[in-house]
Parts: structure tokens; sequence; C-alpha cells
């Protein structure tokens, strides 16, 4: 078990869901710290609440977006962000099979209830999945956006 899957674990003991912890693997890397954003991301939490798509997704395209987005009147998204964003859907999309859909509803019913070990194992791939796109598109994951060059 690696150190990301560890932090997973913690963070799923201490009652974060799927998003927030999405969410907050990419803050550990920047080494920054944005508790109204975790708390934000309760939101999409179990399919926002009504078991729809996963958290996992929405989550992972918002860290996505928290690179390459435009979040100031002074910023501009990058250009190839919609595509980065499509690539990562596409992904989880094809990958869904092998844990019931898409829908955090479904993947619970396919695994026979809610598992942390599932759920967990969505969010470290989602996770190494979110990290080579980035990697491809020239964007460091252990730089915020306004540190990072040519933002």
């Amino acid at each position: 078990m690696d150190d990301t899957a560890l932090r997973v674990m913690q963070l799923n003991a201490q009652g974060y869901c799927c998003s927030q912890i999405m969410m907050q693997l990419a803050l550990d890397d920047m080494g920054e710290e944005n508790r109204a954003l975790i708390r934000a991301m309760a939101g999409l939490c179990e399919g926002s609440g009504c078991g729809d798509t996963c958290g996992v997704a929405t989550g992972g395209a918002c860290v996505l977006s928290l690179y390459a987005a435009k979040g100031s009147d002074d910023e501009l998204q990058l250009d190839n962000y919609p595509i980065m964003l499509s690539q990562f859907m596409d992904w989880f999309k094809a990958s869904a099979h092998e844990w019931g859909g898409i829908r955090c509803e479904d993947i619970v019913a396919y695994q026979g209830g809610r598992k942390p070990e599932v759920c967990g194992d969505i969010m470290l791939r989602a996770r190494e999945t979110i990290l080579a796109i980035l990697m491809e598109n020239d964007i460091d994951p252990s730089l915020p956006r306004d540190q990072a060059n040519g933002f």
C-alpha cells in the first residue's frame, strides 16, 4: 500500500467523502490548504446527495478545473482544458463497467452496498488518470495555477 492509498484511508476514516478526498489530495500535492473548497466539495458527495454521478468523477473534474479553468477576471481557462476534462470523463465512463456504472447509486448497488475499498480503488485509479492527463499537458500537479509557468 502506497502513501496515497494510506492518505485516502485516513481521510475516509476522518469522515470525508470521495469528492472531498479527491480535492484534498490535489491540495496536498500543492502544499495548500483550503477549508472552504473542501467544504464546498461535499456538495458532490454520494452523487450530489441523490445517487447521481459518482463523486469521484465530479470531484476529479473539479480537480482538473483547479489546474486549468478560469478562476478570476484576469485569467483565462487553458486552451486544452475542455480536452483534458473530456479525456478524464471518457476514461471514467469507459472504466465504469468494472465497478457498476457512473452513478453512485449504481456503483453501490452493483457492489452490494457501500464498500470503502471499492470507492478507494476508484479514487486511486482516477487520481492516476488525472495526474497522467496533467503531465501530458505539461502541468505540474505540485504547483498551484497562479505559480505555474505560463499562467
